[in-house]
């Protein structure tokens, strides 16, 4: 009898956690939105928690449109929370790998953007600047809102400042050898791809979530007067026609 209780109770255990582990995995993303964290507003929640929808996802004043993910059931056991992201809207999208660490970084990895500078999601962030913005990030690290790790390529085509046309640019940031902290900032290459200016140079990403830019400019033979104007500012040309330029911020 004693054996048959225990038998009674070993059964009854298991048919509890086969019923806690369905609720878990079938928990609506409804039941959870007034658990996000403040800033973070999700509109028309469908699916589960851990595969879900918002029809307009927004962070921090960042809209990000429709947005789906997927959790990932394993980091969850070192505290971790990791998802495959996706968010569109309009002609732009965003999509990648994302890691919410225990000490506060967030790490995206493998992500990719396709975004509209001055539009969108980049709205309120885009200094003045207008242009298509493709990003592919190889991996980024945020921790308490700067950036101490970057490594990908963001390129610009078609900017502008204004009315007034700066061609298209790249700046690639590369992996820190040896998987080094990189303790005195992130610095990344700067370069034209075509326009009216020739542009070579640098972008520095500082520790307290500045950034410095400095480089060369040139003028070429299809620069339109009012641009080359204003390149004169800048001083007298080197030896090469070159003029140096440089201007900082936080972001």
């Amino acid at each position: 009898m004693a054996a048959s209780g225990r038998f009674s109770w070993r059964f009854a255990a298991a048919i509890l956690l086969v019923v806690l582990a369905i609720l878990v995995a079938r928990w609506p993303l409804s039941w959870a939105t007034h658990w996000l964290p403040r800033g973070v507003t999700c509109e028309r929640p469908a699916g589960t928690v851990w595969h879900g929808r918002c029809e307009q996802l927004a962070a921090s004043g960042l809209q990000l449109g429709t947005a789906t993910w997927q959790l990932r059931a394993l980091p969850l056991l070192r505290a971790t929370l990791a998802a495959t992201v996706d968010a569109r809207t309009g002609t732009e999208h965003v999509q990648g790998e994302i890691e919410l660490r225990p000490d506060g970084r967030l790490i995206v990895n493998r992500a990719q953007g396709d975004l509209v500078l001055g539009q969108g999601m980049l709205r309120n962030s885009a200094m003045g600047l207008g242009g298509r913005l493709h990003a592919q990030v190889e991996r980024a690290v945020l921790h308490e809102r700067a950036l101490v790790d970057l490594a990908g390529v963001f390129t610009v085509r078609d900017l502008v400042q204004g009315v007034t046309r700066l061609g298209s640019v790249e700046v690639r940031f590369d992996e820190a050898p040896g998987g080094a902290q990189r303790s005195q900032g992130i610095e990344g290459t700067l370069r034209d791809l075509g326009g009216p200016l020739g542009i070579e140079g640098h972008v520095t990403l500082t520790r307290d979530a500045g950034y410095v830019v400095d480089g060369l400019v040139t003028l070429r033979a299809d620069t339109p007067p009012a641009l080359a104007r204003q390149i004169t500012f800048l001083g007298r040309p080197d030896a090469a026609g070159r003029r140096p330029f440089s201007f900082a911020g936080t972001y």
